[in-house]
């Protein structure tokens, strides 16, 4: 909440870095935490039975949504798209379509998190596809981050300086160090020390 609300919101406006750092702790930090939080069945009853009736009826359309590949490539198309610059720039113009792409982070960070966590048990994912994702997703974001830290020019005409979107950039590139490789540490981990046992 505290991303949208408060000095961060205000920045937002005016440090493309804080910006960046809005767009991460609303799509993927508290997505994922937000995520493996309701693990199991605590969902069904955090949901109120009208909304579960629907959610029922939709179970189509949810389970085409989280197949693997659909899930990444709208995670991947949501990153590209609102990085262009007019749409960023249009973004900064205008609240209604800023709240539409704020939307946009949180419904794609639900998919690719509901994916990596596995709240459900559903096993959509092997250990091994989870990490591959989760490496894809460094990938797609480490694309941006390099056009951020090394471009010569600034990116967004709205934030003119060059130092704030390097730093754009880190905060970026950071941010998704730390949250898929704690994820990836926590899924091998077992691994590693089921390996160590074996060794001794």
């Amino acid at each position: 909440m505290f991303a949208l609300v408060g000095p961060m919101d205000t920045w937002a406006d005016t440090h493309l870095a804080v910006h960046m750092a809005q767009h991460v702790v609303i799509g993927d930090a508290a997505v994922a935490v937000m995520v493996l939080a309701v693990r199991g069945p605590l969902l069904v009853f955090m949901l109120p039975a009208p909304v579960l009736v629907r959610v029922a009826k939709a179970r189509a359309f949810f389970s085409l949504l989280l197949r693997p590949r659909v899930a990444f490539s709208l995670w991947a198309a949501n990153l590209a798209t609102w990085h262009v610059p007019y749409l960023y720039d249009a973004a900064l113009r205008h609240r209604g379509l800023h709240d539409v792409e704020h939307g946009c982070w949180v419904v794609a960070g639900l998919l690719v998190w509901t994916l990596l966590v596995d709240p459900g048990s559903h096993r959509r994912l092997t250990v091994g596809g989870r990490i591959a994702l989760a490496a894809a997703m460094f990938a797609c974001g480490q694309i941006l981050a390099d056009v951020l830290v090394f471009s010569f020019h600034p990116v967004y005409p709205a934030y003119p300086g060059r130092l704030d979107q390097q730093l754009a950039g880190v905060v970026m590139m950071g941010e998704q160090l730390l949250t898929l490789g704690v994820l990836a540490f926590a899924l091998l981990r077992p691994r590693i020390r089921g390996a160590r046992l074996v060794a001794a």
